[in-house]
């Protein structure tokens, strides 16, 4: 299992809310099409001629790409940041969603990703503060994933923020298994969502308990 960071803006635009509430992430230039089966050179040429990209750009648009696409793994985990959270979340695999169109202001490179909870910037260790200061579009955790603390962080959250990190995790599983995410979201990621939702039956906000029941019993019609 590995870990990484991704930015959460994307050609100005800020994706933390979109990320979180749809349950996924994402990178640029969609109008490359489908890349799961397109070799390294083949997506290099495209971003070259589509994009007009060269040098340290295309070589930097192409590790982003490869890394995204090919690297990352189902079961991995991704953090992203605003200006006050950081947030973890266990990634799926990579999908193309070309549904609503192709325009560059659209993110159609995407991954399935449960989100976990999420952590205030100023709690998180020096290993994952160096990670969070990278300056690539998405940079791999290169120390052991335990070095990161990302449990230890979590279980730090219990007070005032944990609430709104437990009710952040609910939320998503109910968006999950309510079919706010692609179909073709993996069978874990759904395991995952209906596990969080049966401890979210015992919520003390009333809300995430009628939810989160609902969401059960949709499920179980589907």
């Amino acid at each position: 299992m590995n870990l990484f960071y991704i930015q959460s803006t994307v050609d100005g635009v800020n994706k933390v809310k979109s990320y979180l509430e749809d349950n996924y992430i994402g990178i640029p230039w969609s109008v490359l099409g489908d890349l799961e089966q397109v070799s390294m050179e083949s997506f290099a040429e495209q971003l070259e001629r589509r994009y007009e990209l060269i040098g340290a750009e295309l070589s930097e648009a192409v590790e982003t790409v490869h890394t995204f696409v090919n690297l990352i793994e189902d079961g991995d985990y991704v953090v992203m940041k605003d200006e006050e959270w950081m947030y973890i979340g266990d990634v799926g695999d990579y999908y193309y969603d070309d549904s609503i169109g192709t325009s560059d202001d659209l993110i159609c490179h995407r991954r399935g990703v449960t989100w976990l909870g999420r952590v205030p910037l100023e709690e998180i260790n020096e290993h994952m503060q160096s990670l969070l200061s990278e300056p690539k579009f998405i940079a791999q955790f290169m120390l052991p994933v335990t070095q990161a603390q990302l449990d230890q962080a979590l279980r730090g959250t219990e007070g005032a923020a944990g609430t709104a990190l437990t009710e952040t995790t609910e939320l998503s599983a109910i968006n999950t298994v309510t079919g706010n995410i692609s179909a073709r979201v993996e069978q874990s990621t759904i395991n995952t969502a209906l596990e969080i939702l049966q401890r979210a039956l015992h919520s003390e906000n009333e809300q995430i308990r009628v939810q989160a029941a609902a969401a059960i019993l949709q499920y179980a019609k589907s």
